[in-house]
């Protein structure tokens, strides 16, 4: 049984921010697949909850020259067959075909999935990896702000007052560029993932140019990346003793929590690197 609360449905951005304004707490409310169970299964105050769904300008992925512009709304089934995801940004692909389930990837949004700031969140690596940004609209205008800074903590994210995550933006890559997105969940099927590794390969068949990223998820309280092991890979030939190099070098630089409910921090630190060397196999970087 749901909680009880009040429902809004403004027509547009401006009038969503202007009742965040009004009701202090107030929550947002995009897919719901998160919040309405957490307003089913935990016991809260009557809570304000502003339907965005009318919004517009949060809707959609369109190409611009420099970047591609995904809206807070884009459902993860939009993301998933999408043209340009699949062809220029496979790991975005990748989290989407082990998102939740059918029905959960038509309502699940990826503006609801980056604000809930959960360690093990699915798009929170490949878009790090990929170093996107992330647009704010609020009361004072818009501003970007790096995805990686947008994170806080567990659960906290830079979203002042009145705030509205708006879209993300993807840089345009005009290289060659090949990714992957790999998990580790308790069951095959809807699970939340209790590890996750995003690579993102730049200019893969010249090594002289080549720039590999690493993007971890429920290693640390955020995403995290390691730039040491970044660079160990980077400009290479990958062999199996830099493979091994660099699985140490991750095993080494994280700290999963020892509360985690879904995996020991021993099995992600013995799992964190197997996935990467998954991942650059797949994509057949050598």
């Amino acid at each position: 049984m749901l909680n009880r609360f009040d429902y809004l449905c403004p027509e547009n951005t401006e009038k969503a921010i202007q009742l965040l304004l009004d009701n202090p707490g107030a929550e947002i409310l995009a897919g719901g697949t998160d919040l309405l169970l957490e307003l089913r299964e935990k016991s809260t105050p009557d809570k304000v909850l502003i339907d965005i769904k009318k919004c517009a300008d949060l809707q959609g992925i369109e190409e611009q020259d420099d970047f591609i512009s995904i809206g807070a709304l884009t459902t993860i089934r939009e993301i998933r067959s999408s043209k340009i995801i699949k062809q220029e940004y496979k790991a975005l692909r990748d989290a989407a075909d082990v998102f939740g389930c059918l029905e959960i990837r038509n309502r699940a949004t990826i503006g609801g999935n980056i604000v809930n700031a959960s360690p093990g969140a699915e798009y929170g690596t490949p878009l790090f990896a990929f170093e996107a940004e992330v647009e704010i609209t609020g009361p004072n205008g818009s501003r970007v702000v790096p995805i990686d800074k947008f994170w806080f903590d567990l659960a906290r994210v830079d979203l002042k007052k009145g705030e509205i995550l708006k879209r993300i933006l993807i840089p345009r890559i005009e290289s060659q560029v090949l990714s992957g997105y790999l998990r580790l969940s308790r069951v095959k099927g809807m699970d939340l993932a209790s590890l996750g590794v995003s690579v993102v390969v730049m200019d893969p068949g010249q090594v002289d140019k080549r720039e590999i990223r690493v993007a971890m998820a429920a290693v640390q309280r955020t995403p995290y990346r390691n730039s040491e092991v970044e660079k160990l890979l980077s400009h290479k030939e990958i062999d199996p003793n830099l493979i091994e190099e660099a699985k140490a070098g991750l095993a080494a630089s994280i700290a999963p929590r020892e509360s985690s409910l879904r995996a020991k921090p021993a099995y992600k630190k013995a799992m964190v690197g197997t996935l990467m060397e998954k991942i650059l196999k797949s994509l057949k970087v050598s």
